[in-house]
């Protein structure tokens, strides 16, 4: 079968979101306030009321009156008219909401609303194949064109080349594109946004398939696959798996046309898979069947050929594809015929000739009048297979007298176009010499101001630098003050503290453990008056102990082994205590450089209190001390496997003498961190210079 289908249109509304292709510019209209695309009010209603239709599942009818009836401006409603089209994408409803847009852009009398109008009307009678009544739209639709609208003239053109496409003048249909090509490529893109230079990038993505199409049915497969290789690039960029999925399929048409049938059986299946991920309408997933069941066709797998037929003809039907329709069964009728069976090729190739006429395309017509010239020769009918043979030769010789030109067309074309391009180049120089005329003025003066500006602004910030570095100082030494009166009170309060505790330990020890002693020679010396030896023993005992604790508090609040062998032996001490204690100790003890006995004093304080937490609180097992000194620092480290504890929170509360302890850290001038989880033990390091 010599017939084949191309892909055309790469950008499509899908779910009610705008993929690409229909669009629309910033734009003025007299009589009107300026109007931003997509304004905040705009986008909301339109999605409001677009997800509200939808999920109503409302008929075209009652969407299209749902819609009316917003409280929107006319050239809204149009915007939604044109949207609501696309939604429908050109099935019969589509006629009634575009003659509606139309009604109301011609009311207004905008004419930027009504050229977009009846180019989409142009779009809806390309697709239902009515090519002439699709014509007088799109010169309608140029008729009320603005000037300078390089963006919609580009899409009249690329409608126009599709157009002439199916009428059989591929030499027109390739002008028009190269046309609509060269004047996307030529837009300046610097004045636009963001969506219209997307917008420019997708009609360049449909002219360059479109083209490449082109160039396959004149049978140029170089430059066919150049522009396919071009266009499948722009749609990567712009993230289009529609468009992607088209090209793709089309690619697959290209290796089938080549006779590299494997290769073409594969990229259509992957195209097709591209496809449904992308949820294109259900005529373009029949194509990519009838592309497959060609190629099968082709490689003589009829059982699978004619499945895959049979299901492209049925889906083109559900979506009342009569293009896909006339495909399937040209294609169908072959196969039938090259099975001998005659019948089921008479009605399928004449019911695809009947569509051919109808949709007026060239290739299917000639593929239909060759099978039917066939069939009618093995069922007897001469003078009608002369009939079908004669306008098949027709046709065919039309087509070869367009490949034997294609050249020449190609050569043509090119000088015109460069013609034009360089028409178009002497008249952006000339406006570049005045736009640049007008950018040096401007300039200049853009220059002088800010010059001027620079020198005030490098004034006050001089100022203000200046104003900054004094109060900078003035804070820094209110700091200083801050810091060593603190450090001052800080100072008292240990050294008070210290003294009270010297004081209270001497008492103690002077005091109530001389009574004590006393207390228990007078008690030996008149015990033999008393006859109860457990009273005596008990008593003696209670003596001891309450000697032994006398002797504990004095030591702790003074130690001896502190003031006598100083802080390694003193925290040997607790160590051992620790351990008489049944608590697992590990004690690590090196390098302890000479310090002066206040500081001695403190580091031993910490300890005390550290290790009375982890005895009253932490319920923990194995103690770690780590006490030792490295480039002119102290470091004094203390850890346990207890409970642990919420650091923060006890901040807060004031919990655990952490103030206290923080206090003594600050009087060393060092640092004490905390780390500590719950359930997971806790941590203390200290630091300090020596």
């Amino acid at each position: 079968m010599n017939s084949w289908i191309f892909e055309q249109r790469c950008f499509y509304i899908f779910d009610f979101k705008i993929i690409g292709y229909i669009t629309f510019p910033k734009f003025n209209h007299r009589n009107l306030l300026p109007m931003r695309p997509w304004t905040t009010t705009f986008l909301f209603t339109l999605v409001f009321a677009l997800a509200a239709i939808g999920h109503a599942q409302k008929s075209p009818d009652q969407e299209l009156d749902s819609l009316l009836q917003l409280p929107l401006t006319p050239i809204e409603k149009v915007k939604n008219l044109h949207l609501l089209a696309s939604k429908y994408r050109y099935t019969p409803p589509t006629k009634k909401i575009l003659d509606t847009a139309l009604f109301l852009s011609q009311r207004i009398g905008d004419n930027w609303m009504r050229s977009n109008s009846y180019y989409a009307l142009g779009n809806y009678y390309f697709y239902r194949s009515q090519l002439d009544s699709c014509l007088s739209a799109l010169d309608l639709a140029e008729e009320h064109l603005s000037f300078g609208d390089h963006m919609l003239k580009a899409s009249i053109l690329s409608t126009r080349s599709g157009v002439y496409s199916r009428s059989g003048d591929v030499l027109l249909s390739i002008d028009a594109a190269i046309a609509a090509k060269g004047l996307l490529e030529q837009l300046d893109t610097i004045p636009l946004d963001s969506t219209d230079r997307i917008k420019r990038k997708g009609k360049l993505l449909t002219v360059n398939n479109s083209l490449a199409n082109l160039y396959l049915k004149i049978e140029d497969m170089d430059l066919a696959l150049t522009t396919y290789e071009e266009a499948f690039s722009l749609a990567s960029k712009l993230d289009n798996p529609p468009g992607m999925a088209i090209i793709l399929s089309n690619k697959g048409e290209l290796l089938h046309r080549m006779e590299r049938y494997t290769e073409a059986l594969k990229v259509s299946k992957e195209a097709k898979k591209l496809k449904e991920d992308a949820k294109l309408p259900l005529r373009y997933i029949a194509l990519s069947n009838y592309n497959m069941g060609k190629t099968y066709h082709a490689m003589d797998s009829i059982a699978l050929a004619l499945a895959l037929l049979n299901k492209a003809l049925d889906q083109s039907q559900q979506a009342s594809y009569e293009r896909g329709q006339m495909l399937a069964l040209a294609e169908r009728g072959s196969l039938y015929l090259a099975q001998d069976r005659i019948e089921e090729a008479k009605n399928d190739c004449k019911t695809a000739y009947e569509l051919a006429e109808k949709t007026k395309e060239v290739d299917a017509k000639i593929s239909s009048c060759n099978c039917l010239y066939q069939v009618e020769e093995q069922l007897g009918n001469t003078e009608s297979a002369l009939g079908y043979h004669k306008n098949y030769t027709k046709l065919k010789d039309s087509l070869f007298s367009e490949k034997n030109v294609r050249n020449l067309t190609r050569v043509t074309m090119q000088y015109e176009f460069d013609k034009k391009q360089e028409a178009q180049a002497l008249a952006a120089k000339a406006r570049d010499r005045k736009r640049n005329l007008l950018l040096a003025a401007s300039g200049l003066l853009v220059i002088f101001a800010l010059i001027l500006a620079s020198f005030f602004k490098k004034r006050l910030q001089y100022r203000q630098t200046i104003s900054q570095q004094e109060q900078s100082l003035k804070n820094q030494e209110i700091a200083r003050l801050e810091q060593q009166q603190r450090i001052t009170a800080i100072h008292a309060m240990v050294n008070g503290q210290e003294k009270e505790r010297a004081r209270i330990a001497k008492d103690l020890h002077d005091g109530l453990g001389g009574l004590l002693s006393s207390v228990k020679s007078h008690f030996i010396a008149t015990h033999q008056k008393i006859k109860e030896p457990n009273i005596i023993e008990k008593t003696t005992a209670l003596i001891d102990e309450a000697c032994t604790e006398v002797r504990r508090i004095s030591h702790n609040m003074m130690p001896h082994a502190l003031a006598i062998s100083g802080l390694e032996d003193s925290v040997r001490d607790i160590a051992e205590r620790l351990e008489v204690e049944s608590y697992e100790v590990t004690l690590e003890i090196q390098n302890l450089p000479k310090m002066d006995h206040t500081q001695e004093v403190m580091v031993y304080r910490l300890i005390q209190e550290i290790i009375a937490n982890i005895k009253k609180h932490a319920e923990a097992k194995h103690i770690l001390i780590q006490l030792y000194s490295q480039e002119n620092r102290v470091y004094l480290t203390i850890e346990d496997d207890g409970k642990g504890f919420n650091v923060a929170k006890a901040r807060k509360t004031k919990g655990l003498g952490l103030e206290n302890m923080e206090s003594r850290a600050a009087y060393l001038n060092g640092s004490l961190d905390w780390d500590s989880k719950m359930g997971s033990g806790t941590t203390v390091n200290l630091s300090f210079g020596v």
